[in-house]
């Protein structure tokens, strides 16, 4: 009767030690961020976006610059001349009376000024126009290049935050197996010092801890790294702490994916290309065609032999014109039909690229979703057999604390639910990423902004 008193004693402390070692997840924390905000974040800070998003600035800029062409064009010119030595010129000697003879004169004064200012406007210029056309293509161009670029940021951000996230949960889960080792181990030195285990079963929990902290250390490292990762990512100074949530395992659903859209930027941006090459086209065409322009100049000039013409009494001559000029092209050597060529080709190429990418991101999109399945349902075996394991585990550790089963058997359990754990915790990742290259390649990858 005492012997059996004592016993329940001893088990009701193992109980008490075992419940005070268990480790229980915690939920995310205020202080924690979550991925949407790790993407809002990077959208304001990557640098390679900020950039992307500058080259949108210089092409709105070359547009202003295009069409300031087509404004009037207006310069000033001042000018000062010394004549150190008039030039000479020679006169027949009739005009002054000496038949036969040359005379060399010299005409003009030593000091020569000027003040006028000169104007252009382009009346008619189809280049021009196009051009102009041209460059608002381009801002286009421009535009679609920072989404691809927003997106592949997004995505990238996606990829690390899951792979960060995972680690940070399987550190949980190691750090928790500690915690029930500790426990085990405080158990068993109970048992050991009332003669109910050996010497053996603390040295198989030492083992079985010390392989625990060697993988917590492993494991931390590779979180860290995928946290400096992420941080780069998303344009963080990596000297500056970030917190993310753990996985919680029992709650994990599938994420519903449109998986008939198929919104590329790629396709956008091949079609935007290829209005380019249409624009650049009638461009060239254009060429074939007269210009017109208005041209406009007005000056004055002083001349005298001394510097004196801002003198009140120094003379100053005005002269002015104004003219319409006609440019026609006759004949370049055929520059602008090879041209017109190159262009066709490039054209053909365009909508050849195109094909050949709607049917390559198609292939993409129905091998993501096959994938995906594939994941979700290794994914669900997993999480039957994490099931199992924990409910072998909690059996196995009742059977321990009321004697029937041995230490090894309780590791035994442990480490196959150790096992369990991580198996999860992979095919866990793999559909993470899966849904990640299925939206991507559906291009919703923006739904996780």
């Amino acid at each position: 009767m005492k012997e059996r008193i004592q016993n329940r004693r001893l088990s009701l402390l193992m109980l008490l030690v075992l419940l005070a070692g268990s480790v229980s997840f915690a939920r995310a924390q205020s202080g924690q961020m979550s991925l949407q905000q790790c993407v809002q974040y990077g959208l304001t800070k990557n640098k390679g976006l900020l950039k992307s998003k500058l080259e949108i600035d210089r092409a709105n800029e070359k547009r202003t610059e295009t069409r300031s062409e087509y404004l009037p064009q207006v310069n000033g010119t001042i000018s000062f001349q010394d004549n150190l030595k008039l030039q000479t010129s020679i006169l027949p000697g009739e005009l002054i009376g000496q038949p036969g003879t040359q005379v060399p004169v010299q005409f003009g004064t030593k000091y020569n000024t000027s003040a006028g200012i000169d104007a252009k406007q382009v009346i008619y210029n189809q280049s021009l126009i196009y051009g102009m056309k041209l460059t608002k293509q381009s801002t286009k161009v421009s535009e679609i290049n920072a989404r691809k670029t927003e997106e592949q940021l997004i995505y990238d951000i996606a990829s690390a935050y899951y792979a960060a996230q995972i680690s940070f949960t399987q550190k949980k889960l190691v750090e928790s197996n500690l915690g029930q080792i500790d426990s085990l181990f405080k158990i068993t030195q109970i048992q050991f010092e009332n003669d109910a285990a050996k010497q053996l079963d603390l040295d198989k929990l030492t083992v079985n801890k010390t392989n625990l902290q060697t993988e917590l250390i492993t494991i931390t490292a590779s979180y860290e790294q995928q946290l400096m990762l992420l941080k780069y990512y998303m344009g963080m100074p990596l000297d500056e702490a970030i917190e993310i949530a753990a996985i919680n395992i029992d709650e994990q659903s599938a994420t519903i994916i449109d998986t008939k859209s198929l919104n590329s930027t790629d396709l956008e941006l091949i079609q935007a290309q290829r209005e380019i090459y249409s624009v650049t086209l009638q461009q060239i065409r254009a060429g074939y065609l007269p210009s017109l322009s208005l041209s406009f100049q007005s000056s004055v000039q002083n001349m005298q032999n001394n510097l004196r013409m801002f003198d009140k009494n120094a003379k100053w001559f005005p002269t002015s014109y104004v003219g319409l000029n006609l440019s026609i092209p006759i004949f370049d050597g055929l520059a602008k039909n090879s041209r017109v060529k190159q262009t066709k080709i490039q054209l053909e190429q365009s909508v050849l690229e195109e094909e050949y990418l709607a049917e390559n991101l198609k292939m993409q999109r129905d091998n993501a979703n096959n994938t995906l399945k594939a994941n979700q349902a290794a994914l669900t075996s997993q999480k039957s057999n994490i099931d199992l394991a924990q409910k072998v585990y909690a059996v196995t550790q009742a059977q321990f604390i009321g004697g029937i089963a041995t230490v090894t058997d309780l590791v035994n359990a442990e480490t196959s639910l150790r096992d369990a754990q991580t198996n999860y915790l992979k095919a866990l990742v793999q559909v993470k990423l899966g849904e990640l290259d299925l939206i991507k390649s559906t291009g919703n990858i923006r739904t996780l902004n």
